[in-house]
Parts: C-alpha cells; sequence; structure tokens
C-alpha cells in the first residue's frame, strides 16, 4: 500500500474497528479514540510515526509483570485483544516470541531497556 492507501485504511478500517474495541473496554476513557489516541500530537500535521513515545512505556521484564501487578485487566485486554486485532487489521501475525517477529507492543509503545 502507498501511504494514501495507508491512510484511509487506517480511517475507515482500523480507526472504527479499534476505537469499537476499545470503547467497549472502557468507554469513559476511550469512548472519544481518534488518530492522535495512539499516534500522538503529531497525527495532527499528518505525522503517525510509531512508535509513540507519549504512549506509556512498558517493561518486558518477567512477562510484563509491573503492568499485570499494577493494571492486570488493561495489560490482558492490550495482549490477548488489541495485538491480535492489530495484527490482522494490519495483515501480519501477532508477536511470536520464539521467533522474535510479528507485530506486537513495541510498534506502538516505547519500551523500558
Amino acid at each position: 500500500m502507498n501511504k494514501d492507501q495507508r491512510l484511509e485504511h487506517m480511517k475507515n478500517v482500523v480507526l472504527p474497528k479499534m476505537k469499537q474495541e476499545f470503547a467497549a473496554f472502557d468507554a469513559k476513557e476511550f469512548g472519544a479514540m481518534n488518530c492522535a489516541t495512539c499516534h500522538g500530537a503529531g497525527a495532527k500535521e499528518g505525522s503517525f510515526k510509531m512508535p509513540n513515545p507519549a504512549l506509556p512505556k512498558l517493561s518486558m521484564a518477567g512477562g510484563f509483570k509491573k503492568h499485570m501487578d499494577k493494571e492486570p485487566a488493561t495489560t490482558k485486554f492490550m495482549m490477548e485483544k488489541v495485538v491480535p486485532s492489530m495484527a490482522g487489521l494490519l495483515d501480519t501475525q501477532p508477536y511470536d516470541p520464539k521467533t522474535n517477529q510479528g507485530l506486537g507492543c513495541a510498534a506502538c509503545h516505547t519500551m523500558d531497556k
């Protein structure tokens, strides 16, 4: 896909589907989801660079233990719903730690080193 086709796919396919999933998880926080929710303030100027450093920084240590301890429902939602849904919408596979391939958390979030 070229840039214009990707933009159309994101606006007409990805955003509506992911907004539906996020709003079902937490309508108060995600009911007004838009491009900037994931892509940050640059989305208004047409910059959709990812990962977005404005999103929560993640630590993979202990299988995301820090996040599972602090926000288990959100962490499970991201792992079980968001990653597989986004991978499907982007026509790729979810991240596989055995092969270190596929779409995973680091596609959107910066990671602690």
